[in-house]
């Protein structure tokens, strides 16, 4: 008897199905409440359903742009990297051109007196005491010990130590240089510049006590030295000092060169001083 009912319910069920499928199958203005009722449980359903969809498509679609957009955000920023290297670099060659332009344009200008080598500072001494620095140019370029070394701003040093393709100069701030020097103003006083071991400071002794040095003189080579040749300037004179003696003053003197910069230097290898003409000749 309980298979007799089951199978009757399922028999009116799929009649029923069967009806309903030809009914909503058909044309038509009016629909059954039965369609109404499916309708109305099924059609928000539906919109859920497609919602969800929606959300999870866009979802997906914002990922995919996130990771679209730091895979370009890594490429920027190395392109960037890159160029802040690059940049770096040109900058470097464009000081090191304008520094070259300024050392040879020296030497062209002055070709009539010194004969000039080009050298670049590859070592600094460490030491606070003795002040020197090596140079990529040695004996195979024509370089010997005692050789004058200038920069375009003014006096560096001599060669002190000379290998087969590098030299060592002593800087005049070393405490063991000293200069024979005179005031380009007045052109008198004849001292002597000797280093400090400051790369910032030079003092000037043995000046007598009625010279007129002032601060703010020039002060450059005498050409008594048998290194140095006349004329080189050496520095400024930032400040006076009577010595306790009293018959002697002294002077502190700010380098010419600004020595904590410096990259290139000139080696004088010959020197060629002008000729001056006596009053007889002149009268001539």
């Amino acid at each position: 008897m309980l298979g007799n009912k089951w199978f009757w319910l399922v028999f009116l069920v799929v009649i029923g199905a069967l009806i309903t499928m030809n009914q909503t199958s058909l044309p038509r203005e009016d629909i059954t409440m039965l369609e109404k009722v499916v309708h109305g449980v099924y059609t928000p359903l539906q919109n859920g359903v497609n919602n969800i969809r929606g959300h999870w498509g866009n979802l997906g679609d914002l990922l995919s742009d996130k990771r679209a957009m730091q895979s370009r955000i890594q490429e920027l920023e190395q392109r960037n990297a890159q160029m802040a290297i690059d940049n770096q670099a040109l900058r470097e060659y464009e000081a090191q051109a304008k520094r070259l332009q300024n050392i040879l344009q020296f030497k062209e200008d002055n070709l009539d007196i010194y004969d000039l080598q080009v050298a670049a500072i590859i070592a600094r001494s460490p030491n606070n005491w003795h002040k020197t620095v090596l140079i990529n140019v040695g004996a195979n370029a024509g370089i010997e010990p005692g050789m004058p070394v200038i920069h375009p701003d003014g006096l560096v040093g001599r060669i002190s130590r000379v290998n087969s393709d590098s030299a060592q100069v002593s800087l005049i701030t070393d405490r063991e240089m000293a200069v024979g020097v005179i005031l380009q103003r007045s052109r008198e006083t004849n001292g002597i510049v000797e280093g400090t071991g400051s790369s910032h400071l030079l003092r000037m002794n043995n000046i007598p006590y009625y010279s007129s040095i002032e601060e703010n003189d020039r002060v450059i080579t005498s050409g008594l030295s048998a290194n140095y040749p006349k004329g080189i300037d050496v520095g400024i004179v930032s400040k006076v000092n009577r010595e306790p003696s009293g018959l002697l003053l002294s002077a502190e003197v700010k380098p010419a060169v600004d020595f904590d910069r410096l990259e290139e230097v000139l080696v004088i290898t010959n020197y060629h001083p002008p000729i001056v003409e006596d009053d007889e000749e002149m009268g001539e």
